[in-house]
Order: C-alpha cells, then structure tokens, then sequence
C-alpha cells in the first residue's frame, strides 16, 4: 500500500504524535496531466556553482539591469560581467545589515547605494561612485519610484527624497516626510509597483504619487494593521510584497499582500517556530522563480536556518546548507538573487563568491553535498501494532553521475518508532547506476511498530525525484492521523 502523505512540505506541529515531517532542499510539485501514475512529486532545489570570488565578505546587496549587473561585498561596490569577473567601482560603508541598490533608469541614468546608513550615487555614465553627504547616517534602506530615488532613516521614521531624476542632489530639510498617522516607527521601505510600501514596528502604510510639490502621500485605505518584525524581510514575490509581519498582539506570521489586505501565508507549524527563535529581528529575505515556482526564501542568521515558502503550491520547506563536522543544516549560505545574463545568480551570505544556480548544479557552496531528506507522517491504526515486511521507495531511479561520487547513488533510510523522537540505524540502498531504471530501492524485515515514521536522506550528486512510497504490512491497512500530502 501506498505510504498516505509522503510526498509533502514541512509541517511539525506541537505534538510529534500529531505530525512531525520534514523537507529539506526539496520542493513539492503537483502534476497536472489529468491521468498521471503518481499525483505529485518531490523534486531537488538547485545546486550553485563559483563564478568568481570578491576580495571582502559578506554578500550584502545584488542589482541587474540593462546588461549590467551590480553587488555590495563587504565594503566593496562591484561591476560584475557576463563571465563572473569582478571590477571594483568604490567602497561603502559596512554595518551589520544589508545594503540596497536601486535605480532611476535611462532618464538619470543613477544607481543609488544605500550601506551603513549612508547613500551614494553611482554615475552609469562615467562610472563614478559619489557619497551623498545630506544623507550621512540618513539611509537605512533606499528605493526608487517615478523619478525620484527614495531613502529611509529607520532611526527617526522619516523618508526622504532625491531631486526628479538626480540623485546626487538631496534637499533633506524639505523633501521629507515623517510618520504621523501611526504611532509605530517605521521600520522598512519598499516600492511595489506605482506604491511605496512604508512598513512600520505594527502597522504600515502604503503611500503613492499625488503630484504636490512633495509628490507623494499616504494612500486613503492605505493604513494596514500588520507591521515588519526584521526590516530586510521584505522581498518582492510574483509581483507581490511578502514580510515576516508583528503585531500589537504578537508575531511570527508571515505575509503576502497584492493590494492593501495582506494575507498570512505562515502555517501554525512555521509560527511556532518563529515563536521559538532568540531572535527574528535579523531575518532577511529574497524571491527568485524557476521551473514555473516561485520561492519566497526567508533565512534567520541568529538562528541559522532558512525556510522556503512556494507561492504556486503554497507550501512551506527548508532549506540548509548542510556541515558535516557540526552534522546539521546551517541557513542556506547563497543569497541575494538576480537574474542576470539569463542565469540565476546569487551571492554568499557569509562568504565572498559570486555563484550561478541551475537545476542541473547537483552541489551547494564550496561544493558541498546538498543533503536532500523527507520525514514522513507517523503510520498508525488506532494505536494497534504495525508489521512491517518492507517499505520501498518510489523514485526515479538509474539517474548517477558516470564516474565519481554519485556513479552509485545511495538513499539512507532510517525509522522512529515513538513519532519522530528518537531514531533507529541508517539503512542504505542503491538507486542504481546510471542507466539502471528499473532499480528498485526496498528495505525487508523492518520489524513492528505502533506509530511509525520514516525518514530517508540522500547526499549524492544525482537529480533526486521523489513521487512515493509504499509499504508491505502483515496486519490490515494503517490510516493516517494528519498529514495533507500525496
């Protein structure tokens, strides 16, 4: 029989005896034919490859646009061409958090930098990088819409703004605004679309173009009741805005918004861990699609760890960086998305690469494994012992590399049998070599249980296609007690 909800997200709940499943660098998929042999999938997240390596660390800020491509590495404003190469156009300023790079377009022909609480202005034309002294400790974050760059001073609530089409002329003393419909601070600054979204500590606004002599003011509706918990948790989503969000009567949600109603998109699951984190404050986000997802990628330094949500099947995953040496997932080192050149590239969040992602990378950072697991739903029939004679998995199988590590892909399988708690010895078996497609992967004599849960994990550089798995019992068919997959 099959194995119910094995193809899934990541879902623990307060009680493991209710569900306690994982997925780790992989995403759920459902199939779409109208009579397929297996309804979903999971498929492997991609694998990154060095372009190039900077001088200084830490990835900070990436920027592309007609043709030109653009990163804040450490202290360093770099041009970055078609092949990875680095050119260094200046230094900025370095604190802990992210920088920003916007642009003004053709008709000013500007980037505007924001790092370290400062903004500069980098001349397409010439080349040239200028530091804005109006805004000296003045630009938390910075943006750009109708002409006019945009910058936050997080530390007063106040937004400034350019000159139209010029950034390199601030007149901070009368083109300015400062919160006053709401008590909050405001925390964070994003454009999306024709709006300024202005998310403070609880609430947030949404402002727009009204063409006075300080063009922009709050919208009339634009008063949501939702604020930003970490301020560079903002990414821009298949057009729309997501944030990890707080309250007055607490946090942990996030939020996607398309007009001025944000809907929560965390789960009960994922809220509860947020809940339990030291510190959400630092969390930082980004947004890139590939193969027809959208994946809001959500990573907590304090923490380290990442969470990945997918807009189309609205299912919550994680990703990880796997370390050996510590045995456990660290928060996914590449960060930082553009798509430049037609490629997927990223920077590293705590390293000095410049990294191309694709589908077909089969390894992480530095080369790293990508350790790729699922834990399914515990098994159980009203709290009745199981027997199990066998569980296989279904996947596709014969998919190696030719020679080297993964010239003989293997899966380890391992059980809990209290719900997820504890576990039992790793179990490996082949997936077949390359070529081998009809290689069954299938563990025998596997004992008795009364909630059972199975877990399998593969490290191999191969293309990892999960669609099932199936057990052979010696007792009537279990059901499932949670659980929402395929």
């Amino acid at each position: 029989m099959r194995v119910p909800g094995f193809i899934y997200g990541s879902y623990q709940s307060q009680a493991f005896t209710a569900d306690q499943e994982r997925t780790v660098n992989m995403y759920f998929e459902n199939i779409e034919s109208p009579g397929p042999s297996k309804r979903a999938a999971l498929y492997p997240t991609p694998g990154v490859e060095t372009l190039s390596t900077a001088a200084v660390t830490p990835g900070r800020a990436h920027f592309y646009e007609d043709n030109r491509e653009f990163a804040v590495i450490g202290i360093t404003f770099y041009e970055i061409d078609s092949f990875g190469a680095l050119t260094s156009r200046g230094t900025v300023a370095l604190d802990s958090n992210p920088a920003t790079i916007s642009s003004n377009g053709d008709g000013g022909g500007q980037l505007f930098i924001t790092s370290g609480g400062n903004g500069y202005i980098f001349m397409l034309s010439t080349n040239t990088l200028t530091q804005i002294a109006a805004l000296n400790g003045k630009a938390t974050m910075g943006d750009h819409l109708d002409g006019y760059f945009l910058a936050l001073d997080a530390t007063t609530s106040t937004f400034y703004i350019s000159n139209l089409l010029n950034g390199l002329t601030w007149v901070t003393g009368i083109n300015f605004a400062q919160r006053s419909i709401a008590s909050d601070p405001w925390k964070a600054l994003m454009v999306v679309g024709r709006y300024i979204w202005l998310l403070g500590e609880v609430t947030s606004e949404v402002w727009y173009n009204v063409g006075t002599t300080f063009p922009f003011a709050p919208y009339p509706s634009g008063l949501v009741q939702f604020g930003i918990a970490a301020q560079f948790s903002a990414a821009i989503a298949d057009a729309q805005i997501m944030w990890l969000g707080n309250t007055r009567f607490g946090g942990g949600y996030v939020l996607k918004a398309a007009g001025f109603q944000p809907e929560i998109v965390s789960n009960f699951a994922t809220q509860k861990a947020f809940d339990e984190y030291d510190k959400v404050s630092d969390a930082q986000a980004f947004a890139y699609s590939d193969l027809g997802h959208t994946h809001y990628i959500l990573s907590f330094p304090t923490e380290d760890t990442t969470w990945s949500y997918d807009l189309q099947t609205r299912l919550w995953t994680e990703r990880g960086t796997w370390s050996a040496p510590a045995n456990k997932y660290l928060a996914w080192r590449p960060r930082w998305h553009v798509r430049a050149f037609n490629e997927h590239r990223l920077l590293d969040a705590s390293g000095n690469a410049v990294y191309r992602m694709r589908s077909d990378l089969l390894t992480d950072v530095d080369g790293l494994v990508i350790r790729r697991l699922r834990r399914a739903p515990a098994m159980e029939t009203e709290n009745e012992e199981i027997y199990y004679t066998a569980f296989e998995l279904d996947l596709d199988p014969g998919q190696g590399t030719v020679t080297g590590q993964g010239s003989n892909p293997q899966v380890m399988m391992r059980m809990s049998d209290d719900g997820g708690k504890t576990w039992g010895i790793e179990r490996w078996r082949s997936a077949g070599k390359i070529g081998e497609y009809q290689t069954r992967v299938r563990w025998d004599r596997l004992g008795r249980a009364r909630r059972r849960v199975f877990e399998v994990v593969m490290t191999d550089p191969a293309p990892w296609r999960l669609t099932g798995a199936y057990v052979e019992l010696a007792q009537r068919p279990v059901t499932l007690r949670g659980g929402g997959g395929q």
